[in-house]
């Protein structure tokens, strides 16, 4: 069986795939945070969780491109400013966001923040790339994505936009804003340099980056190293090595319209994830959305009449 990112067959396969490992990672962040005694105001370890995480997933990637393929890849001058902001606004921004926001509010919550980035990027993919055109059916697409991300939010009797912070809730959509402006720099930096490459580089410098600025924040107290712990920290490694080389590999090689209307699926299955591994309440209208953001990915993936 010929896996590949380039088929278009698979494309739905991989991308969903990506999904389901991101909207692990929310709850595990969060328990990550309990387990290893990390506080709601302790900055520096956040930050620094983050760090750890992501320059051991770039290691990771890196040690397998080099154990893959032998060949010597020279990367141009001009390519290694592309990467440095790749790594800056796709790792550092991003996850220093994220990683302060999930302390505030439920993870559940948080997926759904972080979708926004999905519906950003399609149009400034739309907007940047000549190969990808705004149709009706993407706004149809995303117009039902978002609806279903919205029915997940709301709670009858309740106010819709109640007991936001910019320490949560700005900082997930934050988070949703620098993803979203990652991927349009990824792009740019795919048809410079070996996405796979570029993907192992930009983690390893960002997560850096991160534990630089955590050490710098300073760690409040000590964390509660365990097995659990340990194995979390391993978890989300791999989640991050084996989604982000797959998602890079994607949009550099099929319009980014296409590769990111699967990440409407995120909070979908957050909430599943958030339900099973917090104990965070499920409800029936989650598949609603589910159905929602189905049928939004259908309507981006048919061929518009006009573009």
């Amino acid at each position: 069986m010929n896996v590949s990112v380039k088929s278009k067959k698979w494309l739905p396969v991989l991308a969903l795939m990506c999904s389901v490992l991101w909207a692990l990672a929310y709850p595990l962040i969060k328990l990550g945070y309990r387990e290893l005694n990390i506080a709601t105001d302790d900055l520096g370890s956040k930050v620094l969780f983050a760090g750890i995480r992501f320059l051991f997933a770039g290691a990771l990637v890196l040690l397998i491109t080099g154990a893959v393929n032998h060949t010597e890849k020279k990367i141009s001058k001009s390519a290694w400013g592309w990467l440095l902001l790749f790594a800056i606004v796709n790792t550092s921004l991003h996850y220093l966001c994220s990683y302060i926001g999930l302390g505030y509010i439920p993870s559940a919550r948080a997926t759904i923040i972080d979708s926004m980035g999905s519906f950003l990027l399609i149009i400034l993919s739309c907007i940047v790339f000549s190969d990808d055109r705004m149709g009706w059916n993407k706004v149809l697409g995303c117009v039902l994505g978002f609806s279903g991300i919205v029915i997940m939010n709301v709670e009858p009797g309740k106010f819709m936009l109640e007991n936001i912070s910019f320490l949560g809730d700005g900082m997930i959509l934050l988070n949703a804003v620098f993803a979203a402006f990652g991927g349009v720099v990824g792009r740019i930096v795919s048809r410079k340099m070996d996405m796979t490459l570029a993907t192992g580089i930009s983690m390893a410098i960002g997560g850096g980056i991160l534990c630089v600025v955590g050490l710098s924040i300073g760690v409040a107290q000590p964390w509660h190293m365990s097995a659990v712990g340990v194995t979390i920290i391993v978890a989300l490694t791999l989640i991050s090595a084996i989604s982000f080389s797959i998602y890079n590999s994607l949009i550099a090689n099929h319009p980014i319209s296409t590769v990111a209307i699967y990440n409407a699926f995120i909070p979908v299955f957050g909430v599943g994830f958030s339900s099973l591994i917090l104990g965070e309440r499920f409800m029936i209208k989650y598949l609603a959305a589910g159905v929602l953001v189905a049928l939004g990915i259908v309507a981006v993936n048919r061929k518009s009449k006009k573009t």
